[in-house]
């Protein structure tokens, strides 16, 4: 049984970027229809606002490509459809619009109490610190939301699992680029989760 509770449960949001979640993103054209047919960024804003107002702590794990990463030796069917669209883009100090956050999430995650996470370079948390970030912070169980629901929505459900947390997916919060691919992501988080809710499932329950 998963029994939301604000002490020991963090809201965690892969990719809250506007590459693939706002119009004029460099992958948007690819997403918007399923992000329009699950109204997933009105989703995302009620899940965060919701959660935040009761007291739950927001982690974010980001996507971000720099320079360097356009001379990667070893790629697959994701990393290069990243690298193709050049999304995310991110050097020094400096970040593009597209890797920027969404603007009507921006003040959620500019959060004084908000934990973003360093960058996650293919699709789950194993090689940034969102783990060591959730531990740091006592929690034990993970809300999961976010873009792209069958990429990396769904690597980070498996290895937050992997590594002990109890996940919840909050599936119309999520987006990806066919119908397909999004009911493929659902079946595994029903599979793999602790819990897999809509929107309004999951605020009744926090």
């Amino acid at each position: 049984m998963f029994k939301p509770n604000p002490a020991n449960i963090a809201i965690v949001i892969t990719d809250p970027q506007n590459d693939f979640l706002s119009p004029g993103g460099k992958g948007y054209h690819l997403t918007r229809n399923n992000i329009e047919h699950y109204n997933t960024l009105g989703n995302l804003e009620i899940l965060i606002s919701t959660a935040m107002g009761k007291g739950y702590q927001l982690f974010i794990s980001p996507h971000y490509i720099y320079p360097h990463d356009y001379s990667w030796q070893f790629t697959g069917a994701e990393q290069e459809m990243l690298l193709k669209l050049r999304v995310f883009q991110k050097q020094n100090d400096y970040t593009s619009v597209g890797a920027d956050w969404v603007p009507s999430l921006k003040p959620y995650i500019l959060a004084n109490r908000t934990v973003i996470a360093t960058a996650h370079k293919i699709a789950s948390p194993q090689n940034n610190d969102l783990v060591y970030q959730l531990r740091q912070h006592r929690k034990e169980k993970v809300i999961l939301a976010g873009v792209l629901s069958n990429i990396c929505v769904e690597s980070h459900m498996r290895d937050l699992i992997e590594n002990g947390f109890q996940t919840a997916v909050v599936y119309d919060a999520t987006a990806t680029i066919s119908e397909k691919d999004f009911q493929a992501a659902v079946t595994n988080f029903q599979a793999f989760s602790s819990a897999t809710w809509s929107t309004q499932q999951a605020i009744s329950q926090l």
